[in-house]
């Protein structure tokens, strides 16, 4: 082995080890996001037939192109009610509002970016992302 080898012996190799805090954000932004993607809401189309569609990847392909032009910017709002109650048991955990809003976010920019909503950086910088719904009371 040369001494310039950057090799590390099986047995010296460590996991990559992160602060559970960190941990628990990233699952609580994607249970949040599959949440998000898995509502789903009924609607008629022009003829008058019932559909089905996904709630809040549809909102994403409305607001996607009014989000970086439009003044003031559109919010997107996501209804407690549509999350389901481990969701909504992690979201109440968060004491701090801001971080609250931080992590809903990141789910929905994470949900812009898998409906393939272009252009992602514009939208990042101007989302504006509301919790609303009876509980609100915590999400202030």
């Amino acid at each position: 082995m040369s001494i310039y080898s950057t090799e590390l012996h099986p047995r010296e190799a460590k996991p990559l080890q992160l602060p559970d805090e960190e941990w628990q954000y990233e699952k609580i932004i994607d249970e949040l996001l599959c949440n998000l993607a898995s509502v789903k809401q009924t609607a008629a189309d022009e003829s008058g037939q019932i559909i089905i569609i996904r709630k809040y990847q549809s909102l994403c392909r409305r607001l996607g192109r009014f989000i970086p032009v439009a003044e003031p910017t559109p919010e997107y709002l996501i209804h407690l009610s549509d999350l389901k109650p481990e969701v909504m048991g992690a979201l109440e955990k968060i004491h701090h509002p801001e971080l609250r809003r931080l992590l809903a976010h990141q789910a929905v920019l994470r949900l812009f970016e898998a409906v393939g909503v272009e252009p992602y950086i514009s939208i990042g910088r101007k989302l504006i992302v509301k919790l609303i719904g009876d509980q609100n009371a915590f999400f202030a």
